[in-house]
Formats: C-alpha cells, sequence, structure tokens
C-alpha cells in the first residue's frame, strides 16, 4: 500500500504541474491576443520615464533632429542642450582683444584682419577690416587719429548706415569671429560687449550709426560669400542664408567728437531667437541691414569684444 500511495502523489504532482503550464500558456495567449476590430501593438515590459520617446530623465538625446546626440533628457521629458557657460571675457569670443596675430599689422596699410587670430574676411575678396596696433602711425588716411589710451591691437572700419548716400560697397566692410563654443539654440541668454572708438573725427562729419551683430552657422569647409553688389545688397541676413544668420541686436553711435574709447552692452536671449538649427559658428560684426539718416557713417576702432552667459 505504501507503493500504491507514492505513485499516485507522483501522478498527482505531475497532473498538477501540468494543469499549470496550460495556464501559463493560456495567460501569455491572452496577453497577447486582440481581435480583428483591435489594433493590435506590442507592449515594451521595460518602463521608462518618458515612455512616448522611449527614454530616461538625464539620458543623451538629439535636440534638433539632426542626428547629433547634443542634449539631456529633462524631468518634463524634454530635449534640453547642454548648455556652455562662460562667464569671464573674452567668452565665447576667440581672441576678442586681437593680440594673438600670425604677423606685424603694420606690414602693409590696413586689410589685413585675417592676420589676427580667429578673425576671417566677411566675403570672398574686396574691402577688408583693417589691423592696427600701438605701434601705428599710418591709418590710410592723413586725417584719421588712434584711440586713446592706446593699448595692443585693434581692429578698425567703416560703418555706413545711411540709405539715402549712395556709395560703392568699398564701405561696407565687417569683421567676423569664429567662436571658441558654438552657441546651440534655446540655451538662455548672453551678454555682448565691446569697446569702440571714432578714429575720423578729424576729418569727417557723420550723424550717427547702427552696428548690427549677426550669429552665423558657417561649417568648417564653406566658401566665403562673393562680395556683395551694393552697400545693402544683398542684405545681412542674406549673405550666409537666412537659415543660416540670425539677428543679435545692434548698437546706435551718436556723432563723438574725441577718439577715446567707449563701451557698448546688449543682451540676446536665444530661447526667442529663430538660431540656426545647427548653432551659432560665428559672429559677424558689420553696418546693421536697418539703415538710417543720410550722413550716417564712421570710420570706427574696435576692441576687446566679449560675449558671455
Amino acid at each position: 500500500m505504501k507503493n500504491l500511495h507514492v505513485y499516485i502523489d507522483k501522478y498527482a504532482s505531475k497532473q498538477f504541474l501540468y494543469a499549470l503550464r496550460i495556464v501559463l500558456i493560456a495567460v501569455v495567449v491572452v496577453s497577447y491576443s486582440c481581435s480583428e476590430e483591435e489594433d493590435c501593438e506590442y507592449v515594451s515590459a521595460v518602463k521608462y520615464d518618458c515612455a512616448e520617446s522611449q527614454a530616461n530623465v538625464g539620458d543623451s538625446c538629439d535636440s534638433n533632429n539632426n542626428g547629433v546626440f547634443d542634449g539631456v533628457v529633462n524631468a518634463m521629458c524634454e530635449c534640453i542642450p547642454e548648455i556652455t557657460t562662460i562667464s569671464t571675457c573674452s567668452g565665447f569670443i576667440a581672441n576678442g582683444d586681437f593680440e594673438l596675430v600670425t604677423d606685424d599689422p603694420n606690414g602693409q596699410v590696413g586689410e589685413d584682419i585675417k592676420l589676427a587670430t580667429s578673425w576671417k574676411a566677411l566675403w570672398q575678396s574686396g574691402s577688408l577690416v583693417d589691423l592696427f596696433n600701438e605701434d601705428t602711425t599710418d591709418f590710410g588716411n592723413l586725417c584719421f587719429v588712434a584711440p586713446t589710451p592706446v593699448s595692443g591691437a585693434f581692429g578698425a572700419m567703416w560703418v555706413w548706415s545711411s540709405e539715402m548716400m549712395s556709395v560703392d560697397t568699398t564701405y561696407r566692410e565687417g569683421l567676423f569671429n569664429e567662436l571658441s563654443t558654438i552657441i546651440k539654440p534655446n540655451t538662455g541668454v548672453y551678454n555682448m560687449s565691446f569697446d569702440y572708438a571714432r578714429m575720423d573725427v578729424d576729418c569727417m562729419n557723420g550723424l550717427l550709426v547702427k552696428v548690427g551683430v549677426y550669429g552665423v552657422y558657417f561649417p568648417e569647409g564653406t566658401e566665403l560669400p562673393e562680395n556683395p553688389t551694393e552697400q545693402y545688397e544683398p542684405s545681412n541676413l542674406e549673405l550666409f542664408g537666412e537659415p543660416n544668420t540670425v539677428f543679435l541686436g545692434e548698437v546706435v553711435i551718436e556723432n563723438l567728437t574725441v577718439n577715446s574709447w567707449n563701451n557698448a552692452a546688449f543682451e540676446f536671449d536665444t530661447n526667442n531667437l529663430n538660431v540656426p538649427i545647427d548653432g551659432i559658428t560665428h559672429i559677424m560684426i558689420t553696418n546693421s541691414h536697418i539703415p538710417t539718416v543720410d550722413r550716417a557713417f564712421m570710420y570706427l576702432g574696435f576692441d576687446n569684444f566679449c560675449l558671455t552667459n
């Protein structure tokens, strides 16, 4: 009888395990089955903080849908670009004080801004910005005077903001700086500042000018724009293509009677501007694309550019 009981117990255990397997299979079938009328979707067993994007808070992400993982998923399941913070001058501007040069700025009279590291021509040829230093005695015009006090290298150019006075493109000049770090869209508020001095106080009588500052996406290997055909054609916004250019702000410089250095500053918010989708690689400083009154022209020295956040 003992052996019979053992056999019955073993048989019952096998039957129970078999029944349990049938129940589990049924549960799986029910879980992953749906009628013809229903939309059948596979539901992942993996749980994400952000179900729609299948990402977790803190994951790397693509903030601009350009294939570059340049952001981080936040608690709101938003992809926020990682923000580079630079709080000391010259900040994002590379060689903002023009002190890093590859040759003597006095080797030729003007048209030599490319001697300053990280500063480029604005177009393929034609009139370029001038580069001077404390040893310069010839500024290309007998009535031009050095800014005071003179300290090291600085750039100088015409700023011609008058739409009413017809001039050739000789007087359309601009500074073009390759930033030390790309500025991405939606990365907050930035502060821009620079020094300027009027160098034509002894020979010109312009009323005021507007200096425009633009952010440009200009990747390495891209050709510079062709020389402009007119003072305002093409527009500054069209030189590099409108999707690649954003107007950051302008500074109005009124008639100055002395050649001493002055400071200008403004801020811009990348959250409220149409910053190029791949970011700002360069800063362009030139006459504003928004013209002003007659006799709006000056020859100005520029120094100590600074861009921080």
